[in-house]
């Protein structure tokens, strides 16, 4: 079951937020205190009550804890209902309690089922639902919640009789964690014991479970201690100096499913959780939920909320918890609130929602993103989706000739400044422009020569989680271990200006068969004619070279020599393709 849009209506600083798109991986904006954190509360909210709606319907709720379903009171739903509590008073917007005293904060979550959800909910309500799942969800001054099945026609009213079905079948479906901005350690040890209690309520039906309660003890262990070797990898991953992560159960064995722990850090000193740093604590947290979303046996769709999920951390570090949030969104839906470029989703400007003016709506374009960052472009980068950079200047108007003789769509993303091209002077620095142009919220690609340096500049871009193996390409040519962008160039472009220019014929087997690259089979040759090399006269003939190549556009590129450009082209569109 995926949520794949909300809605809110007179919640704390929002006054409308309708039909916000939701997707796998959702990202919201907006300027300090315009309500980005609201929306993410009232969506927490809302599914909260849904996912324990059977506890909350048509009643009151206690101002202490929404839920109580289970006896263990330190049950997941009580940790989240501490950071989502409802209180008229400073929840319903103040501009409009005296003139409506007894208003409402309404919330609307739309649901997409699968055919075998559809299936589920047909057996479970004895109704053939043929639309979306909606519900609206009400709670007032008086905390009484409200649940409201939407439905055009007769359908309506079939859906508002199976309440009490429809809000079991969501409650089985749904699973809520949510993360606030301060990542306590009491809030890492209550993920832990979220991800025990699920992991041990598969014993449920074990027939010797059931029978010997001290059998429960060696089924629990090897939970245990799986989990704990599962979470130092997840960490160690983050803190390299972490050694062993111990966790270990204190509540008395006949509580059955029920988990309740400490978390011992060992990063040369085991000692407990709390007593880390901020930093420790917060990347243990996150990363915790990666472990969670990946162990978890639960039957239910994990729908993730995080807050600022970059506090705390190096920028380093928010590359690597980037790439760690899109892998729990491949199972999970992760929504979060952020101050940082980097979190933002780049490719699909529509999963970005900016929340500004007391509204809330889906990004429309990248500058808007950039606007509510306070991310300031020069007017050339202005509208600039993508950037793709090349090692030279020189090499810059030589691919650009390429590629729009390529693709028409590149041409027009040129003409346009959506795709714009730079170059790194030199491999060494595709990281730090890399980093430049994703935290002005550029998608990024990079064309390096497949040399020493250029693999080197990759290799240490990819180390510090700053570049993704679908973000490069490069100037490869088939039997070489060796190449760069000369290399693909048609030797009769230049063969006459480098005999007339130097005295120096390169239509010999010396440059033609050997396997090194471009710039290396030039020296020899010119050595051989009696020339001293130097960098000087490399720069120069390359610099010449590409100039007459870029004048001939696609006519100079090899034919025998396009697999790098063919799949640079490739990997262009298909970004481009993503923009809406």
């Amino acid at each position: 079951m995926k949520l794949i849009s909300f809605s809110a209506q007179n919640y704390r600083s929002i006054s409308t937020a309708y039909k916000l798109p939701l997707t796998e991986y959702t990202v919201i904006v907006g300027p300090n205190n315009e309500g980005k954190s609201n929306i993410l509360k009232g969506l927490g909210l809302a599914l909260a009550l849904l996912s324990n709606s059977r506890y909350a319907r048509y009643r009151r709720i206690p101002s202490n804890s929404y839920f109580r379903n289970r006896k263990n009171s330190h049950d997941s739903s009580n940790r989240i209902a501490e950071y989502l509590r409802y209180d008229w008073d400073r929840d319903f917007p103040i501009n409009l309690q005296e003139s409506k005293p007894d208003g409402l904060s309404e919330f609307t979550c739309e649901f997409e089922l699968n055919k075998t959800e559809l299936n589920e909910f047909k057996s479970k309500t004895e109704i053939n639902l043929t639309t979306n799942l909606k519900v609206r969800i009400s709670i007032g001054k008086e905390r009484e919640v409200k649940f409201d099945f939407l439905k055009e026609g007769k359908g309506k009213a079939s859906l508002n009789k199976k309440r009490d079905e429809i809000s079991d079948f969501i409650n089985k479906k749904l699973f809520l964690q949510y993360i606030p901005a301060v990542r306590t350690s009491e809030l890492a040890i209550n993920i832990v014991n979220n991800l025990l209690e699920v992991e041990l309520s598969t014993l449920e039906d074990n027939i010797e479970f059931k029978k010997i309660v001290k059998a429960i003890a060696k089924l629990q262990q090897p939970i245990i201690n799986k989990i704990s070797t599962s979470l130092k990898d997840s960490v160690s991953g983050f803190i390299p100096d972490v050694r062993k992560i111990s966790i270990k159960n204190e509540k008395n064995i006949g509580e059955l499913i029920s988990a309740s722990c400490r978390v011992y850090v060992d990063d040369g000193i085991e000692t407990e959780l709390q007593l880390k740093g901020d930093g420790v604590i917060s990347l243990t947290a996150i990363s915790l939920l990666q472990d969670f979303s990946r162990q978890s046996s639960l039957n239910k769709d994990l729908v993730l909320l995080l807050e600022e999920p970059e506090s705390h951390l190096h920028p380093k570090a928010i590359h690597s918890l980037k790439r760690i949030l899109y892998e729990i969104s491949k199972k999970s839906q992760v929504i979060i609130t952020t101050h940082s470029p980097i979190m933002i989703e780049r490719l699909h400007v529509t999963h970005n929602i900016v929340v500004q003016g007391g509204k809330a709506e889906s990004a429309k374009s990248i500058n808007q993103v950039r606007d509510s960052l306070g991310v300031v472009m020069s007017d050339n980068l202005s509208n600039a989706y993508l950037a793709l950079l090349v090692e030279g200047k020189e090499d810059t108007a030589l691919i650009k000739s390429w590629l729009e003789e390529k693709s028409k769509k590149i041409k027009l993303a040129i003409e346009s400044g959506t795709l714009i091209l730079d170059h790194l002077g030199g491999a060494t620095n595709v990281g730090y422009k890399m980093s430049y142009y994703k935290n002005n919220l550029c998608n990024v690609v990079a064309y390096l020569d497949n040399d020493e340096a250029g693999r080197k500049g990759i290799e240490a871009a990819e180390s510090k989680g700053i570049l993704k193996v679908n973000e490069y390409v490069l100037a490869s040519c088939k039997g070489m271990n060796n190449s760069e962008i000369e290399d693909l160039i048609v030797l009769s472009v230049y063969k006459e200006m480098i005999i007339n220019g130097y005295g120096v014929n390169l239509d010999v087997s010396g440059f033609k068969n050997s396997k090194k690259q471009w710039s290396n089979r030039v020296k020899d040759v010119f050595i051989l004619n009696g020339k001293i090399w130097s960098d000087k006269l490399e720069n120069e003939v390359k610099l010449k070279v590409t100039s007459l190549a870029t004048n001939l556009k696609l006519e100079s590129l090899n034919k025998n020599k396009t697999n790098s450009i063919d799949s640079l082209v490739l990997m262009i569109e298909n970004i481009l393709d993503k923009q809406k």
